[in-house]
């Protein structure tokens, strides 16, 4: 998992891509991969999030407790097993009981989750499972975005996660530009994953050219740069009424069809790599100096042509 090794997860992203030179999403010219099997998709979550988990003892109907722990804090949720389409293939064809429930209020670092019902139980351990910070909100313009004590967390494998939600609302290209005051670290990879678990895109990809890191001063990190194509024609397809809208009972997928929806709402960054003079980031929770500047496409960069393929294959 992506969340045990960001270095392997890149390679196997590669791969894929290459395996299947197929038309389709921006970011390695290919179907956007599915999430990978697990028993708990996404593994980096943010208080509110839903995630979902998986078990071969689930039966629909059941109920489970599910309690988050990290150090001494818990929490517990309860929720029932229902049995829908298995967002881990992409082909719509497979269902499967899953359990569903909302990351509580508790703490931001690796955490472990203990679920149970009646003498059923499974334990996914805190290497597997990271609490981050709640999504920056970004809107449709320019703008400077300063961030004061954003406290986030750092899963055990010392990954560094930061997330940018809003972009529901964001249609028209847009290049990010993120960096950490008083925080030199320096980027070796990073993952981008969505709300559901998919991957959206990695450094290294051949989609390099819209995805980089500027090396950052001796006391910030380093300045990571991501340049999102336009999603005009993506925003229109997902209204009332058209090819693409959401099915409400399970949006993880469109009502018409079989093909699973990726929502760009929300990116998360996995980010690893060490600080200036050795060592890595340490797993539990950090507080960092944001520093994001927005930048809307006015139509004639290169980075926004990558778009045209996804509207006419829009698989999501």
């Amino acid at each position: 998992m992506m969340a045990k090794n960001t270095a392997l997860t890149l390679m196997i992203v590669a791969l894929f891509c290459l395996a299947r030179p197929t038309p389709g999403i921006a970011g390695c010219g290919c179907e956007k991969l599915p999430p990978e099997p697990g028993a708990v998709i996404p593994n980096a979550a943010f208080r509110g999030l839903p995630v979902t988990f998986y078990h071969n003892s689930f039966q629909a109907g059941q109920t489970w407790d599910v309690v988050f722990q990290n150090g001494s804090q818990t929490r517990t949720v309860t929720a029932s097993v229902v049995s829908k389409r298995d967002i881990t293939d992409a082909s719509g064809s497979t269902f499967a009981p899953q359990l569903v429930v909302t990351v509580p209020n508790i703490a931001v670092g690796p955490t472990t989750i203990q679920a149970s019902s009646g003498s059923d139980s499974f334990t996914v351990p805190s290497s597997s499972f990271t609490v981050i910070a709640r999504p920056v909100q970004i809107s449709e313009q320019e703008m400077e975005y300063d961030v004061a004590n954003y406290a986030t967390g750092v899963g055990s494998d010392r990954t560094l996660y930061i997330s940018i939600g809003g972009l529901d609302d964001v249609c028209k290209a847009m290049a990010f530009e993120v960096s950490i005051e008083d925080y030199p670290l320096r980027v070796s990879d990073i993952a981008i994953i969505n709300s559901q678990g998919f991957y959206i895109d990695a450094l290294g990809l051949p989609s390099a050219d819209i995805f980089f890191v500027e090396p950052g001063d001796d006391d910030d990190s380093d300045i990571v740069h991501y340049l999102r194509h336009e999603f005009e024609q993506y925003c229109a397809n997902h209204q009332p009424g058209q090819a693409r809208v959401v099915d409400p009972a399970d949006p993880n997928w469109h009502l018409h069809g079989s093909s699973a929806h990726v929502d760009y709402s929300t990116l998360i960054f996995a980010i690893t790599g060490h600080l200036e003079g050795g060592g890595a980031p340490v797993p539990g929770a950090v507080s960092l100096e944001l520093e994001i500047e927005t930048t809307l496409g006015d139509g004639t960069e290169d980075w926004e042509e990558e778009q045209e393929e996804e509207d006419v294959d829009d698989d999501d």
